[in-house]
């Protein structure tokens, strides 16, 4: 949790930033690309021109097009509760939110889903949920939803994650 004090015209304000789970980031991302394993699944038996105007359309609808619906957040994202803004907490830029996007696919695709595992290790080592692609792009996930104090999975937090303050 990071706190910020913003100061307005008539008043001074302390806004809480939430740093989101590990798990919500997974998830969002989880529910972009199923969408789009669907959409490669329905096409298998279509001809290869087809597949391709689809796969592209669909690719279009899941990958880019929200963000400029939303600012700072896809579908996923958007079920989650969990947006990308740049580091001062402001929208961040359709631009870099989509060249940040397409990195993280080029980057999974190209390394085998090599690169989804090292930014797993860049989260959990800092309590600011950043990866190699936030670092790259200077931006950060930020949680837009508060979870109720003491409400946590069924299980329970681990107490390796209470010590980190996640």
């Amino acid at each position: 949790m990071i706190k910020r004090t913003f100061m307005s015209l008539f008043y001074l304000s302390e806004v809480v930033i939430i740093v989101p789970r590990f798990e919500k980031r997974v998830r969002a991302f989880a529910i972009d690309t199923s969408g789009m394993m669907l959409a490669i699944i329905l096409t298998l038996f279509v001809s290869s021109l087809l597949r391709f105007i689809i796969l592209s359309i669909v690719f279009l609808f899941i990958y880019i097009v929200p963000y400029f619906i939303s600012s700072g957040q896809s579908f996923g994202k958007r079920i989650q509760g969990i947006k990308i803004v740049r580091m001062d907490d402001k929208n961040a830029n359709v631009f870099i939110v989509i060249s940040r996007q397409l990195f993280i696919l080029l980057a999974s695709v190209l390394s085998f889903g090599i690169y989804l595992i090292f930014g797993y290790f860049f989260i959990t080592e800092k309590g600011v949920s950043r990866t190699i692609h936030d670092y790259i792009f200077k931006t950060k996930v930020i949680d837009l939803k508060v979870e109720p104090k003491g409400k946590n999975d069924i299980l329970g937090k681990p107490e390796s994650l209470k010590k980190r303050g996640l």
